[in-house]
């Protein structure tokens, strides 16, 4: 640590790692004459075209060619069909719940009663608190994971704890991610504070993480 910065220095700055949104990503390519793939992975569904393209003049023309061709490539494309619906039944977006629950062990997330959908959004954010160093932008980050891209005010409360407001409402099940990921995002020995608008009824309440205890408050 920088001489003169403290834990809570460090937590409050925002600049920090990536947040593991730049990992690899499947997408599906398109094939342009000009052109080659490009990513570390893509779903070609055009390699009938390719091929043809790829057919040297001699053969141009040629019925028995074009049926001895067209019965090779259909194998391959078929192989590949199926070999990227099992990639896509593995990550985190397609997953369904018994995958899920897989990627939940992998990065050691139990579902603790979540939904599919739910699961789905901790599971993410887990894998996010797993790298995280406590600084703003992995709180930050977590809770774009939990909650979708909203307003949130992180403030120093002293005594060694953040205070976090989430400026939009959450509900129930959104607490409920909360409590599993927010106390373990943050800095170690740096107590959060969340501070929520209940969606229910009118009132506000909060929830502090403090370094070896949770405790859950409403304020009528």
């Amino acid at each position: 640590m920088a001489e003169g910065t403290t834990a809570l220095d460090l937590a409050l700055t925002t600049e920090g790692d990536p947040d593991g949104s730049d990992l690899i990503e499947y997408v599906e390519g398109s094939f342009v004459p000009t052109t080659t793939p490009e990513g570390a992975l893509q779903y070609i569904q055009q390699h009938d075209e390719i091929a043809a393209r790829k057919l040297a003049p001699p053969f141009w023309g040629k019925p028995f060619v074009a049926a001895l061709l067209s019965a090779f490539i259909e194998q391959i494309q078929a192989l590949e069909d199926t070999l990227w619906e099992m990639l896509e039944l593995r990550t985190l977006a397609g997953a369904d719940l018994p995958r899920l629950k897989v990627l939940g062990k992998i990065v050691v997330q139990p579902r603790l009663g979540f939904d599919t959908e739910a699961y789905r959004k901790v599971i993410e954010a887990r894998a996010l608190v797993n790298v995280s160093r406590g600084r703003a932008s992995d709180i930050l980050g977590a809770l774009d994971v939990l909650f979708g891209a909203g307003e949130y005010q992180l403030t120093e409360m002293g005594n060694a704890t953040l205070s976090l407001t989430a400026l939009q409402p959450v509900d129930a099940m959104g607490l409920a991610m909360a409590a599993a990921i927010l106390p373990d995002v943050r800095a170690g020995g740096i107590g959060l504070q969340f501070d929520f608008s209940d969606t229910d009824i009118a009132r506000w309440g909060y929830a502090t993480w403090g370094v070896d205890v949770w405790a859950s408050v409403r304020l009528f």
